[in-house]
């Protein structure tokens, strides 16, 4: 009997050590959901059937990226950030948003960015109930996403249980416009960072003095920067030190973890700063 109960107890305490374990190895990992919203696409309906529909196709709403086939664009970009940094760039962590960026309206990304945050408050929601932790969100935006990312701010808070989502903001050659600028000062944000070259005159062409006036003599087409004192690192981008047109962050996405370090590195901390980076291939 008393060998028994001896079994019992030591079966216990073994149980015990293990849910101890797994909640020690639960709250040490990186716990950062990453969302990828991609750019501005005027013929996004006719690409995606066609020959090109590897390299460009984004599903609607919120996708896991290797839910798509192995050969498309997006799934490979999710897997090389992996492959650099499988502990931030987890394969099961990386997301896509994709919206109907066939209007440059701003209009069209204020619903998009809506849609963004029901779809993160859903996801949240779920990644709590299964690892009782509270993620961290990264949110990236290449070109005009980076402004769909930006007006999540007039949807904001992303609350779980009454906390606030830490939210960290990535803007990739993204059109800095009038209408939206002070979104990058919200709290919504913990931090922002802003990605711009010189070379990208892509990031320039969306002309926004046309519809709104307020910008029509000082910022008629967008601009590369925020203002000097906005909350923002804002990263004057180079590769081999040359500057990249705004189609070359497509091919150098799948070195985002190392090119991320290189910017953090650079900012040291700071919230608000201007800092210059250069990345060798």
């Amino acid at each position: 009997m008393y060998k028994t109960r001896g079994s019992f107890l030591v079966l216990l305490l073994c149980s015990f050590m293990n849910v101890c374990c797994h909640t020690q190895t639960e709250n040490q990992r990186d716990h950062t959901i990453t969302v990828f919203v991609h750019g501005t696409s005027v013929a996004r309906r006719m690409i995606n059937m066609s020959p090109l529909r590897p390299r460009v196709y984004c599903p609607q709403g919120l996708t896991l990226a290797i839910d798509l086939p192995k050969n498309y664009h997006y799934h490979q970009m999710a897997q090389s950030c992996a492959d650099l940094h499988n502990e931030l760039y987890s394969v099961d962590r990386f997301y896509l948003f994709g919206w109907r960026s066939e209007s440059f309206s701003h209009k069209n990304r204020m619903k998009s960015a809506k849609k963004l945050m029901k779809s993160l408050e859903h996801l949240a929601a779920k990644y709590y109930e299964k690892h009782s932790i509270i993620p961290d969100i990264r949110l990236i935006g290449f070109s005009h996403g980076g402004n769909v990312v930006l007006d999540t701010a007039y949807y904001a808070p992303l609350k779980i249980s009454d906390q606030t989502i830490n939210i960290e903001a990535w803007l990739l050659g993204t059109p800095i416009q009038r209408i939206n600028h002070d979104c990058v000062n919200h709290s919504h944000f913990q931090k922002v960072y802003s990605v711009y070259s010189k070379k990208d005159w892509l990031q320039r062409i969306d002309p926004q003095g046309i519809v709104n006036k307020k910008a029509r003599k000082a910022h008629f087409w967008s601009d590369r920067v925020f203002d000097a004192d906005a909350r923002c690192v804002q990263v004057k981008f180079t590769v081999n030190s040359q500057s990249i047109r705004h189609t070359s962050y497509r091919s150098i996405f799948k070195y985002f973890p190392s090119i991320q370090k290189l910017i953090e590195q650079a900012a040291q901390g700071l919230d608000t700063c201007m800092v210059e980076v250069d990345f060798t291939l």
